[in-house]
This record gives structure tokens, C-alpha cells and sequence, in this order.
């Protein structure tokens, strides 16, 4: 497929949690890989009331054509007043390889650059694929977090 840049990040809503629940339901091998059940759409509601609650933590849906694709979960000021965390960035395997996750990131990075000095990326589980994905966009490896955990991070400008 052809790559693309174009995406928007919309902010969830309370609405939501069924197209995230869409993008979590195309996406099996990553539940695979940390050894967890897609979630079931009530417990994606819970999730989604969980963020909204909390004034650190934003979500975005990532949108291409009017279509989501994928899902952003990321905690402002964390673990730093000056330092920011993704903890999901999830594409949906019809759509992985196409630089929706590239473009969503480097959104991402553009929209914390006034706020944050270091954004972080946490990698869960034995994930080459992210790993690999993270480098590409130029974070480097920070430390293990436990034998399922890895940790990365890039300077803002």
C-alpha cells in the first residue's frame, strides 16, 4: 500500500469508546503479544470515563478520511512536570504500513513541543516491530521497566 501523512488526532470523547473498541477488535496480534483479551466494549468504556477523569491523560482517535484508523493514549507531565508519556499508539492491521502511525507521532511531538522537553514511549511486551518503529522516528532506548517493559524517549525541540 501506498504510504500516506495525512491524519487527523481527534480527542475522545464520551462517545467514543465503540470506535475504539473497532480499532482494538482489528488489531488481535498486539492483545496477542501482551498476553491479554481484546477488550471487551464495556471495559473500553470504562477506560475512556477513566481519561476524561483525568486531567493528565489525553486520548486521540487517529483519523484518515473521515475513517479511524488507529488510537493515541498519552499522560501530559508524566514522569516529569516538563516530560510527557505514550502509553498506546495503536494503527489497526488493515491499516499498519502506511505512516499513520509515523504522522500521528510527529503530530503528537508538534502539538507537546511548547510544553514538554522529552516525550517517552513505553513498549510493552516482546515487540520488535515497535521497537523498530520507535527508532525510525529517532527515540532511543532509555531502560527496561521489567522483563515485559521497555522504555524509550526523544528530545523535543
Amino acid at each position: 500500500m501506498m504510504p500516506t501523512r495525512a491524519v487527523e488526532l481527534q480527542p475522545v470523547g464520551a462517545g467514543d469508546a465503540p470506535r475504539i473498541h473497532s480499532v482494538y477488535r482489528a488489531s488481535p496480534r498486539h492483545f496477542e503479544r501482551i498476553g491479554i483479551e481484546v477488550p471487551a466494549l464495556p471495559d473500553v468504556e470504562r477506560e475512556v470515563e477513566a481519561i476524561l477523569a483525568d486531567p493528565a491523560r489525553r486520548a486521540y482517535l487517529v483519523n484518515h478520511e473521515g475513517r479511524t484508523v488507529g488510537y493515541l493514549d498519552f499522560k501530559r507531565r508524566y514522569p516529569g512536570e516538563d516530560e510527557a508519556t505514550v502509553t498506546l499508539i495503536l494503527i489497526a492491521e488493515p491499516h499498519q504500513g502506511r505512516g499513520f502511525g509515523r504522522a500521528a507521532i510527529e503530530d503528537l511531538e508538534s502539538l507537546l513541543a511548547h510544553e514538554s522537553r522529552r516525550l517517552y514511549a513505553a513498549v510493552y511486551g516482546h515487540n520488535p516491530g515497535a521497537v523498530a518503529f520507535w527508532k525510525k522516528l529517532g527515540y532511543r532506548y532509555l531502560k527496561d521497566g521489567g522483563p515485559t517493559l521497555s522504555w524509550y524517549y526523544k528530545r523535543l525541540s
